[in-house]
């Protein structure tokens, strides 16, 4: 006699619907998707759906504020996401200050026109939370930069350094003596680019010809006890 065992038969998946098809392609997107992105990345089943029925459907979840939509941009049709404007814009400031830092007008021109006027809003936001950093000016003539990472001291001395090579070159110092010469004074402990140099002799001479009084060396005050003291010895006959 033969036993007979009843096998469990596999379910097949639920088939969701197509909101929520919709949603979770939106989801795994890092940037908004224009009608055709979306529909190649949904489930088989409904690739087949015409772009118009599919853009009515994304409208309305647009309009009962599940999606977001965004303006046309090297597309004829509109884009949809689940972020908002200002979490797209933010994506695209930090990409492109990712590439170095740059200007505001520099920034501007690498940011799709729609989000030029979101961009500084963004930006304050992202200085605030410590994302983005405000850069000091680079030479004379240069603006105030921004960029993911904090500003480096080396790219200011480069400029600068080179500026002052070049200068002190003319007087007929190699560039072999200068290098030589900026490494010896950086080791120097006693000398520092912060503190002016003392005046020389020579120079206080100089100011006083010209009429500048020294400023008088400062004299420690003695104690009010040690003073009265020397007063009484002084009275004493």
């Amino acid at each position: 006699m033969t036993q007979t065992t009843d096998q469990p038969t596999a379910e097949a998946p639920p088939q969701v619907d197509l909101a929520t098809a919709i949603q979770r392609v939106l989801a795994e997107s890092s940037e908004p998707l224009t009608l055709a992105k979306i529909r190649s990345h949904l489930p088989a089943t409904y690739r087949a759906i015409a772009l118009e029925e599919l853009g009515e459907v994304l409208k309305r979840q647009a309009a009962a504020n599940v999606l977001y939509e965004f303006p046309k941009y090297r597309s004829k049709q509109e884009r949809y996401w689940d972020r908002p404007m200002a979490v797209h814009v933010t994506a695209l400031v930090l990409e492109a200050l990712g590439e170095g830092p740059l200007g505001a007008s520099e920034l501007r021109r690498k940011l799709p026109v729609y989000a030029v006027a979101h961009a500084e809003v963004v930006l304050q936001e992202q200085i605030g939370l410590g994302k983005i950093h405000r850069h000091p000016r680079l030479g004379k003539r240069g603006k105030e930069r921004m960029g993911v990472r904090p500003a480096d001291a080396k790219d200011y001395l480069r400029s600068e350094l080179a500026a002052l090579f070049r200068e002190l070159a003319e007087l007929g110092f190699t560039e072999a003596q200068l290098r030589e010469g900026a490494i010896e004074l950086l080791h120097e402990e006693e000398w520092s680019p912060m503190t002016p140099p003392a005046a020389t002799e020579e120079e206080m001479r100089e100011q006083h010809a010209e009429g500048e009084t020294p400023a008088p060396a400062m004299t420690a005050t003695p104690p009010e006890g040690a003073r009265e003291t020397a007063e009484s010895r002084g009275a004493a006959p």
